[in-house]
């Protein structure tokens, strides 16, 4: 039974999951602890005045939920040491396709569940947090983290092939984070562009071609998925890179374009959009 959960990353999306659990733990070093005391994490108007806890007043967790940036990740892998045995559950809501093998590489004895998030925009100023809570975890088969979501609420999909729905999940990312951090546009104003289709497609192709050396089902399949939840998000929405962007923060541009460019060295497929992308955001 899952009784004791950790998150890493009070972000939006972790401060969003934070607000579902009840008696979460969140993971701070001793400066975020002093901040996060003085500025409590408001979530649609309501306050909330979370758990925290420090490496150093460490033990083990049945569930950790990391939730932070992807260039945070080595770093967070480190302070949690001291909350993670044999028995310890973690899954990784960070964008991208790399999370996981890093996390098992640091930690072979947790268990790692694939999983990734499914949310409409969620808009971060400072501790300040809206969002409309579409959300959804899509993850790969685990009877007593389903109880655990089932009980708290948090809804949750089953994906039968979740590599393949993670790369789906991968390409959307592709297209969406990086050109709303070219084009400094939301969702509705990339729909606007001329030629967006099209576009999208030259884009992704060098994805598709990749995914195939990957082992992954029906790339081609999975674009025009991806391409169309593009074509149907709310016009409004901001991605999370163009909020960084905005905020002049880094960006989360090796987990995108980075591991697309690796993989295309490693299998000897040219990637022109993305080294581009890569260019002009890093």
């Amino acid at each position: 039974m899952i009784k004791n959960v950790l998150i890493a990353g009070l972000g939006g999306v972790g401060a969003v999951y934070a607000s579902k659990i009840p008696n979460v733990n969140i993971l701070v070093d001793n400066k975020r602890l002093e901040y996060y005391k003085n500025n409590p994490t408001v979530i649609n108007n309501k306050t909330y005045n979370f758990n925290y806890i420090t490496p150093q007043n460490c033990y083990p967790m049945d569930l950790i939920i990391i939730s932070v940036k992807f260039y945070n990740l080595s770093q967070v892998l480190d302070e949690l040491t001291g909350f993670i045995n044999n028995n310890t559950k973690i899954i990784s809501l960070i964008n991208g396709i790399s999370s996981e093998d890093i996390i098992r590489g640091k930690y072979n004895d947790a268990i790692v569940i694939p999983s990734y998030l499914i949310c409409n925009s969620i808009i971060r100023k400072d501790r300040n947090i809206i969002h409309d809570d579409v959300n959804k975890i899509v993850m790969a088969k685990d009877f007593e983290l389903q109880a655990f979501f089932d009980t708290n609420k948090i809804n949750y999909e089953i994906a039968e092939d979740i590599k393949s729905s993670m790369w789906q999940k991968f390409m959307l990312n592709i297209i969406a984070n990086q050109l709303s951090a070219v084009t400094r546009k939301t969702f509705g104003g990339m729909n606007d562009l001329p030629y967006i289709e099209d576009l999208l497609w030259k884009i992704l192709y060098e994805v598709i071609e990749i995914a195939k050396y990957e082992g992954v089902n029906n790339p081609e399949i999975l674009a025009k998925n991806a391409i169309n939840t593009f074509r149907h998000m709310a016009p409004y929405g901001k991605t999370s890179m163009f909020q960084d962007i905005e905020n002049e923060k880094p960006t989360e541009i090796d987990a995108f374009a980075g591991a697309i460019i690796r993989l295309g060295q490693k299998y000897n497929v040219s990637t022109p959009y993305n080294n581009l992308f890569k260019y002009l955001i890093s």
